[in-house]
């Protein structure tokens, strides 16, 4: 009876260990997150962190915030690469109130219009008289013997009549409906959608640039295929950013080549 009992029981045992919940797994990120805030702590399983190496990484990480700090402040700020790039496309919204004000005023400013005619004309009358023979007449119209005649012709009557005409005309149109309302006043405004979206994109690139400076100073990649590809990538936003600006931007940003060491 006793062997029977005892085999009864290890099943029962074997059946509610096989029955029990397995032990939850860990989150990683949550033990990252506990490990990293609490490692001091936790020096009876992994051992007393290293003061000099912990000082050693505080001043290497202050060098790189300074590094940091120094690069970001020499460059030129948001505010200008804005200004560069609305200057450069002419969207400042100075320039774009003075339009809108100016279309408007263009009603009391006439259009002028002006026109020149020349026209030339000569009209020449002769009259003969049947009463009168034209050898008479042509003999009449000599100074003296044989010299030639004023009237070879023996005409009476010859006149002459010049109808040469120089006509000028000015004319001034004042469109004043225009100054209730103006269609180009329209066409003004439009710009101002230019000009937020250009602001918005100088605004994105600049800041995704300085985050990637960031990135690259304070927690760099180590590989230099890595470290070739995030620097081409600067290369890139950098030459966008310049392109924006008219030239603006490249000359006065941060120089990695002298820096950076292969």
């Amino acid at each position: 009876m006793k062997p029977k009992i005892e085999a009864l029981l290890a099943c029962a045992v074997g059946i509610a260990l096989a029955c029990a919940p397995a032990p939850a797994r860990a989150n990683p990120i949550a033990t990252w997150l506990a490990e990293g805030s609490h490692r001091a702590a936790a020096g009876g399983q992994e051992g007393t962190p290293d003061p000099a190496a912990a000082k050693q990484k505080a001043q290497q990480k202050g060098r790189a915030f300074g590094k940091l700090r120094q690069i970001l402040k020499s460059e030129p700020s948001c505010k200008d690469v804005q200004r560069a790039a609305l200057r450069f496309y002419k969207l400042e919204p100075e320039r774009i109130n003075r339009m809108a004000v100016a279309s408007r005023a263009k009603a009391i400013v006439p259009e002028i219009e002006g026109s020149i005619d020349n026209s030339v004309g000569h009209t020449f009358t002769n009259t003969r008289d049947g009463l009168y023979p034209s050898s008479t007449l042509a003999n009449l119209g000599r100074v003296s013997p044989g010299a030639a005649s004023d009237n070879p012709d023996g005409y009476k009557e010859r006149v002459q009549t010049n109808t040469d005409n120089l006509l000028w005309r000015v004319r001034a149109v004042w469109n004043l409906d225009r100054l209730v309302f103006n269609s180009e006043e329209l066409d003004v405004k439009s710009l101002n959608s230019l000009e937020e979206n250009l602001v918005r994109e100088v605004t994105t690139l600049y800041y995704s640039r300085q985050r990637l400076i960031a990135n690259l100073i304070l927690s760099g990649p180590e590989e230099d295929e890595e470290i070739f590809y995030e620097l081409l990538r600067l290369d890139e936003m950098t030459a966008t950013i310049d392109a924006l600006t008219g030239g603006f931007f490249a000359s006065k940003t941060w120089k990695w080549e002298a820096e950076v060491k292969w």
